[in-house]
């Protein structure tokens, strides 16, 4: 089995918009992966043939897409691995959705075709990147179709309300660890108010986005102590991500991720030791 990444460092305007470029080439035996919640939208471009999707670990295929993004969502995405898989996998800041999808990530399923969010563009970019014959010729092509993304703005599609933007950003600095009332209070808005707005640009609401957003820290301690074995144990890093105890992180983990972050480290190991995965936003 192998596993090879190669990363770009987006610059210039993409710096904020965009948390990851990232190549990849595969080798293994056939298996199911497990795309779990993040802060982030995840854009796919295979190169070895369509993407299968299913709704569990043991479904069949429901869905193949040469080209997907992933909304925002709080329940793990189930990807059939072949035994060779190569492409591109972006992470977006949904925040930037409109500018670089041109669609509210509100609009995005857990999963759905590119060809039906970017249209053409998604077809042009799958050809190019697939005829190229370095990692660098990918990764740079793929940047120069997201500027090009950025600079062509669909007319009256305007960026997320302010009051919704600083309410993710504020959920995303406390690592989900603040109430809805006090998000709301931070940006002088009802908790109603701010349900129903932050709800429609996102597609979660402001609860489920503290909820996500504080997995989203403990999974990426738990990752780094998989690393690092000398580090925290597990109750450590509940008390630490606002979990009220172990306990409570393991349901989580269920809740998010489909199992324990025993079981998740186990399946994702050879993954996390290869340097895979999306960045921890800020």
């Amino acid at each position: 089995m192998g596993q090879h990444y190669v990363r770009a460092s987006p610059t210039g305007p993409l710096e904020s918009a965009v948390g990851s470029v990232l190549g990849y080439e595969i080798t293994g035996s056939p298996s199911v992966h497990r795309g779990l919640p993040s802060p982030w939208l995840t854009v796919v471009i295979s190169l070895d043939g369509p993407v299968p999707t299913a709704t569990g670990p043991g479904d069949a295929p429901l869905h193949r897409y040469a080209s997907l993004v992933g909304g925002l969502h709080t329940s793990p995405a189930y990807i059939h691995q072949p035994a060779h898989q190569e492409g591109v996998q972006l992470a977006l800041d949904p925040l930037a959705s409109r500018e670089l999808l041109g669609v509210p990530p509100g609009e995005l399923g857990m999963v759905t075709d590119a060809d039906d969010v970017l249209g053409a563009a998604s077809r042009d970019l799958r050809e190019r990147v697939g005829e190229a014959t370095s990692w660098d010729e990918r990764l740079t092509l793929v940047a120069e179709a997201l500027r090009r993304q950025a600079e062509g703005r669909r007319p009256g599609l305007g960026p997320a309300r302010v009051e919704v933007a600083e309410a993710w950003r504020h959920i995303l600095r406390r690592n989900g660890r603040v109430t809805v009332p006090d998000v709301a209070a931070h940006v002088w808005l009802s908790p109603r108010q701010l349900t129903s707005l932050f709800s429609a640009e996102l597609g979660l609401s402001p609860g489920a986005a503290c909820r996500l957003a504080r997995f989203d820290a403990a999974r990426y301690a738990v990752r780094a102590r998989s690393l690092a074995p000398s580090g925290p144990n597990l109750a450590d890093i509940a008390a630490r991500t606002g979990y009220s105890d172990h306990s409570h992180l393991v349901r989580d983990f269920h809740a998010f991720a489909g199992l324990s972050p025993t079981a998740w480290l186990a399946e994702e190991r050879a993954n996390i030791q290869a340097g895979g995965g999306a960045p921890r936003a800020g």
